[in-house]
């Protein structure tokens, strides 16, 4: 049977640690609390890149391609409507934050004139939709490390499993076109990896325990 497998590899550096992500989620809010006071709209887009990255895993074009119509925010919905590669269309999930930041958002982009019907979710300051390079020279400007924006797409991923997400959810919503693409994750995650490895110590601390326990009662 043949290897599915993708044939690439994840180092850990492609990961953003928790203190990374949560640094850069920090500034986001401050970005966008500041550009909403001092009437600075490019500072609150910025936020949105941020959020949208770190809070979904959506490539770069598909956060560009996004459109206000594709979020499905009221009745009890909380989900978008992503065109993904080859024009695939999925269903990605909102939790209860993003989608929190999500309809403030809206409200800003009313105030400002910015919501009709052909309205993408992230305009530029110059035209209506940014280009993945535009989106990506904006994320350069905050991303902790050098992180590229698709490493945001790999630590949500790996915090998807992190956090008990079945792979098969973790794949639809990242939209892989092969369970074998997401199955990368289940050991290139360096927290995987880390918890791992901790496991191994803490089976070795046993069977020290137990060996000492054995020499003592053999002692007395």
């Amino acid at each position: 049977m043949p290897d599915n497998t993708p044939n690439w590899d994840l180092p850990p550096e492609r990961f953003m640690t928790d203190e990374e992500i949560g640094k850069v989620l920090l500034k986001a809010h401050e970005l966008f609390d500041l550009g909403v006071a001092r009437k600075r709209k490019p500072l609150v887009r910025d936020a949105m890149i941020i959020f949208t990255a770190l809070y979904t895993g959506l490539r770069r074009a598909e956060i560009c391609d996004l459109m206000v119509r594709n979020l499905h925010l009221g009745n009890g919905r909380s989900h978008m409507v992503v065109r993904g590669k080859g024009g695939k269309v999925r269903t990605v999930h909102v939790g209860k934050v993003f989608k929190k930041i999500l309809k403030a958002y809206l409200a800003w982009k009313a105030q400002n004139g910015e919501l009709h019907p052909d309205a993408y979710l992230i305009r530029s300051s110059k035209s209506e939709k940014y280009t993945p390079t535009a989106l990506w020279k904006r994320w350069r400007k905050y991303a902790p490390n050098g992180h590229r924006l698709h490493d945001c797409r790999h630590s949500v991923a790996s915090n998807l499993l992190r956090s008990g997400a079945p792979v098969k959810i973790i794949s639809e919503t990242l939209g892989h076109a092969r369970l074998s693409t997401t199955m990368i994750y289940t050991h290139a995650s360096p927290a995987a990896l880390q918890s791992s490895m901790c496991a191994l110590e803490s089976l070795a601390k046993d069977a020290m325990k137990l060996v000492t326990k054995g020499t003592s009662a053999k002692s007395s």
